[in-house]
């Protein structure tokens, strides 16, 4: 199940991409319209969170970062992850559900699948939902652990090939 701040991020992802809002009381007045109970300072870190800019006045997602000179590929692909993952679950115990920004997923079923992970079996991505195959309930843990630590910031969570 998806948690409501994955839900109400995808639907910010969602209002910006479909309407033209200048400020954080649009945000928060179009999200109210659509049903969310939120405050400015929650629209302030959904923003944040979500890494939106504006452009001519307008908030809009922020381009991709590009990689740094000597920045290697397993640094540009688990930027790739950190960038896009909004939320992620179990499911069974051989199964994880990733969610993206729409149109997201295949960028970070394929970053996962070049990245190798020893846990990993295989990815399919959709237009925002990737789910990853595990080798099971151990492997399945270590996976979530390594998506938290991306989602925490970590500088490089990623285990070295």
């Amino acid at each position: 199940m998806k948690s409501r701040r994955a839900l109400r991020l995808r639907k910010l992802l969602e209002l910006v991409s479909s309407r033209e809002l200048h400020t954080q009381d649009e945000v928060k007045d179009a999200l109210v319209a659509e049903g969310w109970q939120v405050t400015q300072s929650s629209v302030s870190r959904d923003i944040a969170a979500l890494r939106l800019s504006k452009e001519r006045g307008i908030y809009v997602r922020s381009a991709r970062r590009t990689p740094l000179p000597g920045q290697g590929q397993g640094q540009v692909l688990s930027a790739v992850l950190s960038e896009s993952i909004l939320d992620s679950a179990p499911a069974g115990d051989a199964l994880i559900v990733l969610h993206t920004p729409p149109g997201e997923a295949s960028r970070v079923g394929a970053a996962i699948d070049r990245l190798a992970f020893s846990e990993v079996v295989g990815t399919i991505a959709g237009d925002d939902t990737v789910f990853v195959a595990v080798q099971g309930s151990a492997a399945q843990k270590r996976f979530l652990a390594i998506l938290a630590k991306l989602g925490d910031g970590d500088e490089d969570p990623l285990p070295t090939p």
